[in-house]
């Protein structure tokens, strides 16, 4: 599954985009208005369509999905079923907390080194996070520096169900 989370500049800018599974609408200024203009421009493209934290905007606007951030862990069980709901994580006890809230993914980072993320937790920490998910029949998604076809390779032979990247895709 390859997973593309955009940027506050970027809606179509790299032809990567066109082919992810996933796709998360991550900006923080005028969101509801951009928000709108990014499921009009991008239903068409076939992904899931995901927007961060808000999930009543996301039922509105009829994305397929709802994307919380680790600070928001907390109110995953109260988003609507018909969603699927994917948490950030960035250490164990947040990945359970994601999964017994409610999560049907979880992103781990970051993996690789990725600007202003903090020390890389690295592919034997993801391998660990993929080995606990399975104790929960859930999926992990590796997310932070991935940027190269050999750091996809390196993250997908530890079992994730995907990869994302915010400059893979839009950069």
């Amino acid at each position: 599954m390859q997973y593309a989370i955009t940027n506050k500049t970027t809606f179509l800018a790299n032809s990567r985009i066109l082919k992810a599974d996933f796709i998360l609408f991550r900006d923080f200024e005028n969101y509801q208005a951009r928000a709108k203009e990014f499921m009009v421009n991008y239903r068409k493209l076939g992904a899931k369509l995901f927007l961060h934290n808000d999930f009543e905007l996301a039922l509105k606007l009829g994305a397929n999905g709802i994307h919380f951030s680790s600070a928001n862990i907390s109110k995953l069980n109260q988003a609507p079923k018909e969603l699927i709901k994917i948490a950030s994580t960035h250490s164990e006890y947040e990945l359970r907390a994601a999964f017994e809230k409610g999560a049907d993914f979880v992103t781990f980072s970051p993996i690789f080194a990725s600007p202003n993320k903090g020390e890389p937790k690295g592919l034997k920490a993801l391998k660990y996070a993929v080995n606990i998910a399975k104790n929960y029949e859930k999926g992990v998604i590796a997310l932070g520096g991935i940027i190269s076809t050999e750091q996809i390779k390196a993250v997908l032979e530890t079992g994730v169900q995907g990869f994302a990247s915010i400059r893979y895709f839009c950069d």
